[in-house]
């Protein structure tokens, strides 16, 4: 059996990453903000869920797809979007949308991504990809942007809203890292020591480039320029007309990612948006943030009639996902467990984890005693001191 076929979660597929990067590429991935408090904490939220099972129940055929955007999905979970992954594995994007398409659900591209929005539209033909894009202070980039997703045949757009300054993350800064690697002593000889890795990534060359970002740029168009253009054009003072502007740019599904608050879901809906993701971007930004999970509730409570509310940060386990959804998200979705995933072993690695978590959920379903995920509802969970299990009582009584 390969090392890959051995792995039976998450943890493994990090482990096989951590192996194959160097140490500055896996801390890229695998780290947080400052203390990295938010990063535990959005795990630690999941373990204080638990499970209540029907047993006597026939759950001989079971189904774990869902209506999303009035298409419908193989799985409640989709891939969400994480620049950089070229520096993990060659043509990373492009992986991770096939297996996505192959299993049915949406795969999220970044805009620091190292594939370009069309690239990955021609590779995966039948995929149900969403574009993610940070905001420019000129709308007429905007408006480049969201025109080339929808030429391309994107079905949503996906607006991040929680990185309108620049996160604090020590292990890039000790690593000297950021979309690129500093020469050091040490840098080259970590480089030196992952043959396979650097075969594969840094003799292909563009190391990093944010490829969709290069017909804007007029002018040297190296991974680092294009960064140092991204910054400087990026736009700080996002706001509801702003995000006005852009959803008269866009037709289809637009979505708001990095909410984190009733109030601005409420906002969301009354300005047009179609879906929102709960999203404290992994722990990668503002550290000490409150979990996605635990905020669910209330988001249902104020706004879940008016919007497809989904949520990302944390999932490492098919059984994750089944909490979040009984607990009212549409869908869920998730980021490191995919970059781990590509690392480790590329498009092979990426189908392996989307079969994995298609595996537990439909185990998990079948001890629950539920055909099919309509059935779930909070009723199902017991909550251990998580403040989202008051809300969801006065929900249900």
């Amino acid at each position: 059996m390969s090392r890959l076929s051995r792995t039976e979660s998450v943890d493994d597929l990090r482990e096989l990453a951590r192996k194959r990067l160097p140490l500055a590429m896996f801390d890229f991935v695998d780290g947080g903000s400052e203390s990295e408090t938010a990063l535990r904490h959005n795990r630690a939220v999941f373990d204080r869920v638990r499970f209540r099972a029907r047993t006597v129940v026939d759950v001989t055929e079971r189904s774990q797809e869902i209506e999303l955007f009035g298409r419908k999905s193989g799985s409640p979970f989709a891939i969400s979007a994480m620049g950089g992954l070229g520096t993990l594995r060659y043509k990373a994007e492009v992986a991770l949308a096939k297996a996505a398409s192959d299993a049915r659900i949406p795969f999220m591209l970044s805009l620091g991504a190292n594939c370009t929005i069309e690239e990955v539209a021609d590779a995966a033909p039948k995929a149900r990809l969403w574009a993610q894009l940070y905001t420019f202070k000129d709308d007429r980039l905007n408006k480049a942007l969201v025109d080339r997703a929808a030429a391309a045949g994107y079905e949503a757009l996906v607006v991040t809203t929680d990185s309108n300054v620049f996160p604090k993350r020590p292990r890039d800064r000790r690593n000297g890292f950021s979309f690129g690697l500093k020469k050091t002593p040490r840098n080259i000889w970590d480089v030196l020591t992952h043959p396979r890795w650097t075969m594969d990534v840094v003799l292909r060359g563009n190391v990093g480039r944010m490829e969709s970002m290069v017909p804007l740029v007029d002018g040297p168009k190296d991974t680092h320029s294009l960064l140092a253009y991204f910054i400087k054009e990026r736009s700080p003072s996002l706001d509801w007309e702003a995000l006005d502007r852009i959803r008269r740019m866009w037709k289809g599904p637009m979505i708001l990612k990095g909410i984190m608050s009733k109030e601005e879901a409420v906002l969301a809906a009354d300005h047009g948006m179609d879906g929102v993701i709960l999203s404290n971007h992994g722990g990668r930004n503002l550290d000490y943030a409150v979990a996605p999970l635990e905020i669910l509730p209330e988001v249902m409570d104020a706004a879940g009639e008016r919007l497809t509310v989904m949520l990302d940060s944390g999932f490492r386990r098919g059984s994750d996902v089944v909490k979040a959804i009984a607990m009212g998200a549409r869908t869920a979705l998730f980021g490191r467990p995919a970059a781990f995933a590509v690392a480790a072993g590329g498009e092979a690695g990426a189908r392996h984890l989307v079969a994995m978590f298609q595996d537990e959920i439909d185990r998990v379903m079948g001890f629950l005693g539920i055909r099919t995920l309509e059935e779930l509802g909070p009723d199902f969970l017991w909550f251990d001191g998580l403040a989202a299990g008051e809300a969801l009582s006065r929900r249900n009584s």
